[in-house]
């Protein structure tokens, strides 16, 4: 970071800290990196604040988990009739489900659809939804946002309310879900080994053995965890 922090250094006795180019690269220099409070002190220096601008205020306050932050900053933009794009309300969505907003996730996504930014929604956006509603333990209607989804759901979306599902211990949506990963990818042993401690959590003990019989069966073979440590040696 300290090379970030010479890089600044250069741009103000350069006289380059007025462009908004420049401004916004610092804004997410600083942003990614945790250094909310510089990032925003950078982005109050922007005259006229463009949509990269607040999305990458936006961007640091999501990823560090400032979720009411980032509301506070979305309602400003939305005060100063700054229009969002996808990626705006991704982020947004994102910030919600870990901050365990769901009115105001849930708002900002009929949001979306008021918007028209619905039709062009990525998958991304509707493993948010299934995310924030199954954390918040609405898994029916995370279930049924999946089953009336315009677009093929996918991998994500699936594992984002099987997930909910073993937190709440909901047994019979994660059979229902694991089922249909399943058929998406017959071959995916994390599915199978999801559907097995499903039921070992359930204490359904034979049904679990039985998952696991099956995987043996279709020469299906859990991967590996793994871990990895740094370890860093100052030479000299």
């Amino acid at each position: 970071m300290l090379e970030g922090r010479q890089v600044h250094a250069l741009i103000l006795k350069t006289g380059y800290e007025s462009d908004v180019n420049v401004q916004n690269g610092l804004i997410s220099m600083y942003a990614r990196r945790g250094e909310i409070g510089e990032a925003r002190d950078v982005f109050a220096l922007v005259e006229a604040p463009d949509l990269v601008s607040w999305n990458s205020l936006l961007t640091g306050y999501a990823q560090h988990g400032y979720g009411k932050e980032v509301v506070e900053v979305f309602e400003q933009m939305r005060r100063l009739n700054v229009q969002p794009d996808n990626t705006t309300f991704l982020l947004v969505l994102t910030a919600c489900s870990h901050a365990g907003l769901v009115d105001t996730g849930l708002e900002y996504f009929n949001l979306m659809k008021t918007n028209g930014f619905l039709a062009g929604a990525r998958l991304e956006h509707y493993t948010c939804v299934v995310d924030l509603l199954g954390r918040a333990g609405h898994l029916q209607e995370a279930e049924a946002l999946i089953n009336d989804m315009p677009i093929a759901p996918g991998v994500s979306v699936y594992r984002a309310l099987l997930s909910a599902c073993q937190i709440h211990g909901n047994l019979e949506i994660a059979i229902r879900v694991t089922t249909r990963l399943i058929e998406l990818y017959p071959h995916d042993s994390s599915a199978h080994v999801q559907l097995s401690k499903a039921f070992a959590g359930d204490g359904h003990w034979g049904d679990a053995a039985e998952v696991r019989e099956a995987m043996a069966g279709k020469g299906i073979v859990k991967n590996p965890a793994w871990s990895c440590v740094e370890d860093r040696v100052q030479v000299g």
